[in-house]
């Protein structure tokens, strides 16, 4: 989740609306907007190499598991589950993204 410090209380609300009744200037609550874009857009790769480097080889265990026949192999489904989960919230992507 986005922050972001203003007269030494952090925020998360990004809205117009409410960094203008701050007391922000129209400089500043661009300057806002701006950084959350950035840094919003960095979690796209973030995202993906997290993805191929933790959880893509816990979907290929799972896959295999599946596969021979482990009656075990819901556990391997929960384990590439969870880790995928554990990545969409540490990279969160802009509303309205997959």
């Amino acid at each position: 989740m986005f922050e972001y410090i203003y007269e030494g209380t952090r925020h998360t609300d990004t809205s117009t609306d409410y960094m203008s009744k701050l007391g922000m200037t129209d400089e500043a609550i661009e300057s806002i907007l701006q950084q959350r874009d950035f840094e919003l857009s960095r979690n796209y790769q973030l995202r993906s190499d997290a993805y191929k480097r933790e959880s893509d080889p816990l979907y290929i265990e799972w896959q295999f598991e599946l596969e021979s026949g482990n009656s075990a192999s819901d556990d391997y489904k929960k384990k590439w589950m969870d880790k995928v989960v554990e990545i969409k919230t540490r990279y969160p992507l802009p509303d309205g993204s997959a």
